[in-house]
């Protein structure tokens, strides 16, 4: 007889959004104002890109007709804060910025990256074809690792099964609907499974940081209110 404790995981939430039709086609009605090129040519460089956050403009959120697509992500948000987290309810949620990721074809992928300073992001999906691109995740430190740290030498040395317990990598297959939160610090990738892959995954990419209430004021870690604030131009 034996028990085990999987402790310090790593927690995703996925959850439904309940109005995503209506979301949809909210969002398909001003796609045009979020629209980017997929090859920019800019300071003499060539640029291929899946996402807009650089070519494109950052500030979805900001767009009045969109104001219920973001108060449901909020929620969801809320919901992974309190609910699953269980931190204590003293926080507003600022979204910071929003931009577009977008697959048109099997080589259509991001890179390893992760999203800090910020302390959630989401990621929303508005269309997923057959075959879409995989989302990944990367632990930063595999702790059950017993050869180097290293999930390589693992399956060298006699991993037969791959699961949440062993891994270095985890994958979600994007379903359309769906809102996926997790700390912004995990580092993430967007993944070809299919070469046949067809049509337009679309997705809402977003980033949000945990501001205390106004009222607080007497805590040594995380942010007071930005009423509090007081900004310096360079």
């Amino acid at each position: 007889m034996y028990q085990t404790f999987n402790i310090f995981p790593t927690t995703v939430y996925v959850g439904e959004m309940e109005d995503h039709s209506k979301h949809k086609e909210d969002f398909y009605k001003v796609y045009s104002k979020y629209d980017y090129a997929p090859v920019i040519h800019k300071n003499g460089y060539e640029y291929h890109t899946t996402t807009s956050e650089n070519f494109g403009n950052p500030l979805i959120h900001l767009d009045e007709k969109l104001e219920s697509l973001f108060s449901d992500i909020v929620y969801h948000t809320q919901k992974y804060v309190y609910d699953v987290l269980e931190y204590k309810k003293i926080f507003d949620f600022i979204i910071t910025k929003t931009w577009l990721s977008r697959a048109r074809k099997s080589t259509d992928e991001t890179k390893w990256h992760g999203h800090a300073p910020s302390h959630a992001s989401f990621i929303y999906y508005l269309n997923t074809p057959p075959n879409s691109h995989t989302l990944n995740f990367l632990t930063p430190h595999n702790s059950n690792s017993l050869f180097a740290g290293n999930n390589t030498s693992d399956y060298k040395h006699g991993i037969e099964t791959f699961n949440e317990v062993n891994s270095s990598t985890f994958f979600l297959e994007p379903k359309e609907g769906t809102v996926v939160i997790f700390p912004s610090t995990i580092r993430h990738r967007t993944s070809s499974t299919n070469s046949n892959f067809e049509g337009e995954r679309l997705a809402i990419v977003g980033d949000i940081v945990l501001v205390y209430n106004d009222e607080i004021l007497d805590y040594s870690q995380g942010y007071i209110n930005p009423k509090h604030w007081k900004i310096y131009s360079s």
